[in-house]
């Protein structure tokens, strides 16, 4: 079978976004397969930097067959030529059996076998979340996408019910392919343990965690409410909140309800944060805390199970399919719930080691290995039923 892939977003991006690191750890995995698959990326680009990320894709797989067809060219132009659906990437020597574009967007093509990922659908649920214009093209584009691709991909069950309700896809024609942490992302020893990283960000004591940008689907202000009920509440003296992310769109109010909190001394924003550090905070914190409104699968809550870490989080949209823990849920909006919970688990030894275990089985039922063998299944799908 030759396999295309559209990669766009990881030769503009690299892997540090949500959607990057799905298309990077898709293709090791794909690439994994004994079977004798050929596999062709295309894409723009903009710049080359990050085309190390495929030249090592060759390096590291001498014995498969694979090729490239990139094009040097910038988003805006490739949306003008877009809308005049030409030229189909076929033209550029792009030939496959089936085209798997991983993040949304269909380039000009020939290929009637188009496999499709939707990440989520936030643009339509929560178009308040995201810039008017955003809301605008995104959901033109996928409406018009998703009637293109022979097969979509959704992330979640609550993304595909969001996709059969806003955009009338029969639910056949839907896959769901659950994503997973990455390696990295696990209990590490003492020895690797480097408490320098905690100094780094001025934690000096035991620590409440959260990760995500800065913005209001995020959900942080409510977390810092909660924050603050659990300091006058349960009189918690030596016990920060930090806050793992780069700032977003409208962080604004979430920066007010910091400066306005009595506990401003003890919550810490890192800002932007490497992977390593990342790892560092997940394997030293007391609890993971999750108060999104809305996920298309929710990385940072699987990557914190993964490393041992008691998390709870809220009862919206994939994230109680990520958990698997209806114990371990809140309502995104009720600081008392999130702040009685926090004191359950924090003020419990024993119950903290418990959810501590079952958090850490219910990651392993996530792997990118399992999301690669379900993705091969959708390509086959679409060969099979021409």
């Amino acid at each position: 079978m030759k396999i295309g892939i559209e990669v766009s977003t990881v030769l503009n991006f690299g892997t540090r976004m949500g959607a990057g690191r799905y298309i990077n750890n898709l293709i090791k995995n794909l690439l994994k397969s004994k079977n004798n698959d050929e596999f062709i990326f295309t894409g723009y680009h903009a710049s080359n930097e990050h085309m190390h990320i495929f030249e090592d894709f060759l390096k590291n797989n001498p014995q498969k067959n694979i090729k490239a067809s990139f094009y040097p060219v910038s988003q805006k132009q490739l949306e003008k030529l877009g809308r005049k659906k030409f030229p189909a990437i076929e033209i550029r020597g792009f030939k496959s059996d089936i085209l798997h574009c991983p993040d949304y967007i269909i380039p000009p093509t020939f290929n009637k076998n188009i496999v499709l990922t939707i990440h989520d659908m936030s643009f339509f649920r929560f178009p308040e979340f995201n810039f008017e214009w955003f809301v605008r093209k995104y959901q033109k584009m996928v409406s018009q996408n998703a009637k293109k691709a022979k097969m979509i991909i959704a992330d979640s069950q609550s993304t595909k019910r969001d996709i059969i309700e806003y955009l009338g896809t029969e639910p056949s024609k839907i896959r769901v392919v659950y994503l997973a942490s990455e390696d990295i992302f696990r209990i590490l020893d003492e020895d690797d343990i480097d408490i320098k990283v905690m100094q780094k960000y001025g934690i000096n004591c035991n620590f409440i965690l959260s990760v995500g940008t800065i913005e209001p689907r995020k959900n942080f202000k409510t977390l810092i409410m909660a924050f603050d009920l659990l300091k006058k509440k349960y009189k918690f003296k030596n016990l920060k909140l930090v806050i793992a992310g780069k700032t977003g769109w409208k962080s604004e109010e979430t920066f007010d309800f910091y400066n306005s909190s009595k506990n401003k001394a003890d919550i810490i924003f890192t800002g932007e944060i490497s992977d390593y550090d990342l790892v560092q905070l997940y394997n030293m914190a007391s609890l993971f805390v999750y108060p999104s409104i809305f996920e298309g699968f929710g990385f940072p809550v699987l990557e914190a199970m993964s490393c041992g870490l008691p998390v709870i989080a809220s009862e919206t949209s994939s994230i109680p399919e990520v958990l698997q823990h209806p114990d371990l849920l809140f309502k995104p909006f009720d600081e008392k719930e999130i702040c009685l919970k926090m004191d359950e688990i924090l003020s419990n030894d024993n119950l903290s080691a418990y959810i501590r275990k079952q958090c850490l089985t219910n990651s392993g039922k996530f792997s990118w290995s399992k999301t690669a063998a379900e993705t091969f299944d959708v390509y086959r799908h679409c060969i099979i039923n021409l």
